[in-house]
């Protein structure tokens, strides 16, 4: 509903080739994109494309079902290097849109 206008959101797309975890496992192809509600900047869904799509599904739905903000997740260090990291440099993009 973002994508088409309907809703009032921002939206981040991480490319999971520019991920470090995701160069060393030689995943190429994927990403990560974060939809966040415009103004509160609470996370209000994502969408998850990748070969390892299960590893990242259960942060993102913590973080909707929550209603944690980009900011707190933003806030969440993953540990280093891993795929959950998209789902955090996404967040700390949204966070410097919904300021």
């Amino acid at each position: 509903d973002i994508e088409d206008g309907i809703a009032s959101g921002d939206i981040h797309v991480v490319h999971l080739a520019q991920n470090p975890r995701a160069k060393m496992m030689g995943i190429e192809d994927g990403f990560v994109k974060l939809f966040a509600r415009k103004g509160s900047g609470t996370v209000i869904g994502g969408v998850i494309v990748s070969p390892k799509a299960s590893e990242l599904i259960y942060p993102l739905a913590i973080a909707f079902e929550n209603r944690l903000t980009v900011d707190m997740v933003a806030k969440t260090f993953p540990v280093y290097p891993s795929l959950t990291g998209s789902i955090a440099d996404a967040a700390r993009a949204l966070h410097r849109i919904v300021e």
